[in-house]
């Protein structure tokens, strides 16, 4: 075995280190906006932002009360509900919960119940967002 940096499959460059954090729930937050999509600001902690292909992991906190409008992005992303509960496309999620909405698809995201909500957010793809002006029709 060689004892030079080992090549990662985009073509021979340098993989990058591991990204190894004990707690995510400790990362530094910092106020957040995306007023096409919430009505307030949230907190947001960046764990891994990786140009190609484009990988963007966040811890996320919503404060008790965000509204939030349906949306899309183009790259597909996962949730891990951390703490109190996340309201998802219609459904309610608590701490230990897994969500995985596809790109492209109408989604709608925001804290439910009376308290804030933490959870991991990995984007598969760089982030975007398009707001939606209604939610999408019930499936039968």
């Amino acid at each position: 075995m060689s004892e030079g940096p080992l090549s990662d499959q985009r073509g021979g460059a340098a993989a990058p280190p591991p990204v190894l954090i004990p707690d995510p729930r400790r990362v530094e937050l910092r106020a957040a906006s995306q007023p096409s999509v919430y009505d307030r600001d949230f907190q947001l902690g960046t764990l891994l932002l990786e140009p190609e292909p484009g990988e963007e992991h966040y811890l996320v906190r919503y404060p008790a009360g965000l509204r939030a409008r349906w949306h899309r992005h183009r790259a597909a992303h996962t949730i891990l509900v951390l703490e109190g509960q996340l309201e998802v496309n219609g459904s309610v999620f608590g701490p230990g919960a897994y969500c995985h909405l596809p790109g492209g698809r109408p989604m709608h995201h925001a804290p439910a119940g009376d308290g804030p909500c933490t959870f991991l957010l990995l984007f598969h793809g760089p982030f975007d967002v398009e707001p939606l002006d209604d939610p999408p029709p019930a499936r039968p």
